[in-house]
This record gives structure tokens, C-alpha cells and sequence, in this order.
């Protein structure tokens, strides 16, 4: 339902952006992950062993999204002359994120649970930043294949 029925209900049912269907999905997923990594200290075995499984797959899902949505911007908002540029600049983020995120995990880690917490709502505060920037530069619908529906032949 979360991975098919949300983006298509978005796309087919309403007028909100096509764009949000990613950003909603990667939230969810980051915040599911983050909620779950702080809330793994608070019981015993079992309860630590749930929640981080939790946050392992919640966090892996998000990651997946996350690349699939980075590349999908970076080639939509790529004006056509451009589009070796733009993947250049999207690939410089991975060079950022090896830098940044060492001294980011060790923050968050020396922050105890709040941390994890602190880090969900940064990148929840990121997404939709994103959202917000790219909403109106996206020139058509952020799809692989035209819209359609069931009934066209």
C-alpha cells in the first residue's frame, strides 16, 4: 500500500505535487528509523532487539527511496544541456556525505537517544526543504512513463 497505492492514489486521485510521493515516503521511513534507533535503549533484550531490527529495515527502505528520488531530481531539474553538470553536482553529495557523515554518526551517538531523535527531525527538516525548493522546477511529472490510466487503449 505505502510503496505503490500512496504514489499512484498522489499521482491519479489528487491535485498535490507528484514530487511528494518520494518525500512522504522517505520521511516516514527516516522518522520510522530514527523513533525506533532512540527507543532501542529503552527496555531490555528483547525490546532493543525489536526496535533496532526495526530501524535497520525502516533505515535501509529510506535509503533506497532517497537515492532512487536524488536521481530522479537531479535528471528532471537538469535542463537538457545540462544534465552532465547536474549528475556531476549530484554525485559531489556522496563526496560530502563520506566527509560529513562520520562526524555526523559520532554526534549523534555521544547525544544518547535524543540524538537519533535530533538526527530524524533533521533530515525530515531536509526533505521537505528539498520538497519546497524543487516544487515548482520539476517540468513535467516526476515519472519514468507518461500518466495513464486503466481505460486508455
Amino acid at each position: 500500500m505505502f510503496k505503490v497505492g500512496l504514489p499512484l492514489w498522489i499521482v491519479h486521485a489528487t491535485d498535490a505535487p507528484h514530487g511528494l510521493a518520494p518525500l512522504l515516503m522517505v520521511l516516514a521511513a527516516f522518522a520510522v528509523g530514527a523513533l525506533a534507533l532512540s527507543l532501542s535503549t529503552a527496555g531490555g533484550m528483547w525490546t532493543a532487539t525489536v526496535t533496532l531490527t526495526l530501524a535497520a529495515v525502516a533505515l535501509t527502505f529510506a535509503e533506497m527511496l532517497h537515492a532512487t528520488a536524488s536521481w530522479e531530481l537531479s535528471v528532471a531539474l537538469a535542463p537538457d544541456e545540462a544534465q552532465g553538470a547536474y549528475l556531476g553536482v549530484h554525485g559531489l553529495a556522496n563526496s560530502a556525505q563520506r566527509s560529513l557523515g562520520p562526524l555526523v554518526m559520532t554526534a549523534t551517538i555521544a547525544a544518547g537517544p535524543i540524538g537519533w531523535a535530533l538526527l530524524g527531525a533533521g533530515l525530515s527538516t531536509v526533505c521537505l526543504a528539498q520538497s519546497r525548493l524543487i516544487r515548482d522546477r520539476l517540468r513535467k511529472p516526476a515519472l519514468s512513463v507518461p500518466a495513464t490510466t486503466v481505460s486508455h487503449n
